[in-house]
């Protein structure tokens, strides 16, 4: 009886340090793909996009960027990765709050983001 105590014990112990550093490496990455974003002068034509880790990785010519956006009336409740197609544009001055996808057709939709803390 002892011996399952302990096994389960170990058991336990091993998927709380999992959950524990895993969840820090999350939020190191996030932090690290936040800081990259928000520093970052945006103004290219999306190559390719795709949903990475929660959020969206778009493809430019020389870069790559993760980002997560908020749906919101401030772009009137169109989900990021739905409505941006390859050819929009996007553009986001260093430390902006704001990210602007200008549709081929002419569209303009703003997004704000999560912001790492």
């Amino acid at each position: 009886m002892n011996k399952k105590i302990l096994i389960l014990l170990a058991v336990i112990s091993v998927v709380l340090l999992y959950f524990y550093y895993g969840g820090n490496y999350m939020d190191d990455r996030g932090k690290k793909y936040f800081n990259q974003f928000n520093k970052m002068s945006i103004n290219d034509t999306i190559l390719n996009l795709n949903e990475f880790s929660r959020g969206v990785k778009l493809h430019f010519k020389n870069k790559e960027v993760v980002f997560y956006p908020l749906t919101s009336e401030l772009n009137e409740n169109n989900i990021f990765l739905f409505i941006a197609k390859k050819g929009d544009r996007v553009i986001k001055k260093p430390f902006q709050d704001t990210l602007t996808l200008e549709k081929k057709d002419g569209t303009i939709l703003k997004y704000m983001f999560v912001k790492s803390k």
